[in-house]
């Protein structure tokens, strides 16, 4: 069971860092869209509340993972292609993100990170994309975007109906990796 979740984990931070893996590969120089930490005083608060709301909840997420799988549980490949297919579109009207869309395959990305998250989280797809390390060197993002991608992660749950514990477990999911990913 925990190797179900530690995939299940990668899935969530492919989810909130779409921006890059749409640029990994591309030529265009890099327009970093966020902002520096010293911006977002608050940042690392905000990042602190959710590492303590997450280790205080990982006991209940455990038990619904044994349960039944975050895959069936989010509806199967085409609602979390929807999932993607949202994320995506908030993405490109997140200011914070919206330079670094302009040159993405919108219906291609969101396959494509759809295909991981469900072979993250139970399905039979399979990912053969770039690792979250390598994907992520060149963009050097800040708690603040994480914070920003991760915002638009749940709203895009929000906005296609999916309840409170399998937004939080994706959330939860994204910040466990969160190192991976922010480089300040």
């Amino acid at each position: 069971m925990k190797n179900k979740i530690f995939v299940s984990i990668q899935v969530v931070v492919l989810l909130a860092i779409i921006p890059v893996l749409a640029m990994a590969g591309n030529e265009h120089p890099k327009e970093h869209p966020g902002k520096h930490a010293s911006e977002h005083p608050s940042s690392s608060a905000a990042m602190q509340g959710l590492v303590t709301m997450c280790t205080e909840s990982a006991d209940a997420m455990a038990a619904r993972q044994a349960e039944k799988s975050l895959y069936d549980r989010l509806g199967g490949y085409d609602k979390i292609l929807a999932i993607t297919t949202e994320l995506v579109r908030l993405h490109h009207e997140n200011p914070d993100f919206r330079l670094m869309m302009k040159y993405v395959d919108d219906e291609k990305l969101a396959k494509s990170v759809a295909d991981f998250v469900a072979a993250g989280t139970g399905g039979t797809e399979k990912y053969h994309g770039a690792n979250m390390v390598d994907a992520h060197a060149r963009h050097q993002f800040t708690e603040a975007d994480f914070l920003s991608a991760g915002g638009d992660v749940g709203q895009a749950m929000k906005n296609l109906g999916h309840g409170e514990n399998e937004t939080n477990e994706i959330i939860c999911i994204l910040v466990s990796m969160k190192d991976m990913v922010i480089y300040e």
